[in-house]
C-alpha cells in the first residue's frame, strides 16, 4: 500500500490498466481481429486513476 501512495505509481499503474480494459473490451465485443477504430485506453486510465487516488485518500483517512 505504501507504493501506491506515490504518483507516478499510480499512474504507470492506471495507464497499464486502462490499456488492459480497452483491449479485453474490443476483443470480447465481436471479432478480435477487426481494426480497433476507437482506443479509449486514456479515458479508462483516467477513471482508474481516479479511483486509486479516491482509495488512497480514503485508507489514509481511516488509519489504515
Amino acid at each position: 500500500m505504501k507504493y501506491i501512495k506515490v504518483t507516478w505509481i499510480r499512474v504507470v499503474i492506471s495507464l497499464l490498466g486502462g490499456g488492459t480494459v480497452a483491449e479485453l473490451l474490443h476483443i470480447s465485443t465481436g471479432d478480435p481481429n477487426r481494426p480497433m477504430t476507437t482506443n479509449l485506453s486514456l479515458l479508462y486510465a483516467l477513471i482508474l486513476y481516479v479511483i486509486l487516488s479516491y482509495w488512497v485518500r480514503k485508507s489514509g483517512k481511516s488509519g489504515l
